[in-house]
């Protein structure tokens, strides 16, 4: 979980009340992908979340070989066992948002009968819960072959299975779900349509803060393949110095050179990689560079300026942390000339501003445009900033939960670059290191 943007005293932001998000749609449309992107955004936003799994409670009770009469809603036999995982799940969302401090949580399942959701939904508001459903809706065969391929066959039902046959698996299951799938008509309800994964969509009956926030992410959200490279700028001839604003020295030009082969290179061996496992060729694929608009940054990506299928955008938003009275200052010279903003500092390093500074909490404020621009970016992206613009960013796509008072410790050295793959089940990262390969 990322660190939070905004907090209440009470934990409920802005006291706005707390929502549970009922996921509608046959699978492989791209719900858990939704839920698990929603959920990054509203919990370094502020909201506490947490999205529940349907799949994961049905393997907890039964098993990841389960029957496939399980997934024919018309089958009585298995009826009871698919109401008590549900009921099982609906439980826990409603422990975590009445007892366990949560204000946002999504209840990730398939939902496809009315009646069954009206059920549902009548339960959260007996409990003040405000309900709002997601329907995933994809009228495109590929998008679907290609999110059970990337996606679904690689889930726990199917680790024992070979690609092929847990394909074919998967589809049977979408087919004996079919005939039960009823898209949602109820124009009382708060409710929003994605047509094919962000095409288009439909909002109805949207009720507060929170929900109004949901309608704004997911209007930003898609689910197409894209890396992330994150890379600090080259070292400057004064690099102590925030308002100089000097060039590249000559070591920061010799990185600058290097980091460019080694983006270029990673980028032709994930583009064989893709040919070779799927017969996509990629060669054509654009590689935005987005920099800050500090001198050094936009001086080392001068090198991709000069490629092909490359745009090179300086940005504002990517500037580092102003650093105020401590500028050219050490940690011990902080603490010497400012000893009780040093130690105000140590309590809280990720809230804390010095005088005339930016803390890492406005950092991320001012971040904000800049990562929902990555959430709606189909193409690859190469940020070249300063280091403290780089940590806020990473605390972002963390794959693990980061607590924000680690976010000032994060390190990114220029002997490496990061990679960062947003996928449906979280986000991988690699450190990838930008020396030459040496000579044979």
């Amino acid at each position: 979980m990322a660190a939070q943007l905004y907090k209440t005293h009470t934990g409920q932001l802005f006291h706005a009340g707390s929502i549970v998000i009922i996921n509608v749609g046959l699978p492989a449309r791209g719900k858990t992908h939704g839920s698990r992107s929603l959920i990054r955004y509203m919990n370094w936003l502020g909201v506490k979340s947490e999205s529940f799994h349907m799949g994961q409670y049905r393997r907890r009770l039964y098993g990841a070989d389960i029957s496939p009469d399980y997934f024919d809603l018309g089958n009585e036999t298995m009826a009871h066992a698919r109401i008590k995982a549900e009921d099982t799940c609906i439980h826990d969302i409603i422990e975590y948002l009445t007892a366990g401090g949560g204000q946002l949580a999504i209840y990730d399942a398939s939902n496809l009968r009315a009646a069954r959701r009206r059920e549902i939904y009548d339960r959260f508001e007996a409990h003040k819960i405000r309900p709002l459903f997601i329907e995933y809706i994809c009228e495109n065969d590929s998008i679907i072959e290609e999110n059970i391929r990337k996606v679904k066959i690689s889930s726990p039902d199917y680790v024992t299975m070979d690609p092929d046959s847990a394909v074919c698996d998967f589809k049977a299951r979408i087919a004996n779900m079919l005939p039960y799938y009823e898209s949602i008509d109820d124009n009382s309800q708060s409710y929003i349509k994605l047509y094919n994964v962000g095409e288009h969509f439909v909002v109805n009956n949207i009720r507060g803060y929170l929900q109004s926030r949901v309608v704004f992410y997911m209007m930003n959200l898609h689910i197409s393949d894209r890396t992330i490279y994150l890379a600090r700028s080259g070292e400057s001839s004064n690099e102590g110095s925030y308002k100089a604003d000097a060039p590249l020295s000559e070591a920061g030009n010799l990185y600058a050179h290097h980091l460019h082969d080694a983006i270029q290179r990673r980028i032709k061996e994930r583009h064989a990689h893709a040919l070779a496992k799927s017969g996509v060729d990629m060669s054509s694929r654009t590689l935005k560079v987005w920099t800050s608009t500090h001198v050094k940054s936009s001086q080392t990506a001068e090198y991709f300026a000069q490629d092909d299928n490359v745009s090179v955008r300086r940005r504002m938003l990517l500037k580092g942390l102003n650093p105020g009275v401590c500028e050219n200052l050490s940690l011990s010279e902080v603490k010497e000339k400012f000893p009780s903003e040093y130690h105000s500092y140590l309590r809280d390093p990720y809230h804390h501003r010095y005088s005339l500074a930016e803390s890492y909490h406005d950092v991320s404020v001012r971040l904000e445009p800049v990562i929902l621009e990555l959430e709606r970016e189909h193409d690859d992206i190469l940020i070249i900033a300063p280091e403290s613009a780089l940590r806020c960013i990473y605390a972002y796509f963390a794959p693990q939960g980061l607590p924000d008072s680690l976010i000032p410790t994060l390190a990114f050295p220029r002997s490496i670059f990061v990679e960062l793959t947003p996928t449906a089940y979280g986000c991988s990262e690699r450190r990838i290191g930008i020396a030459p390969p040496s000579e044979p």
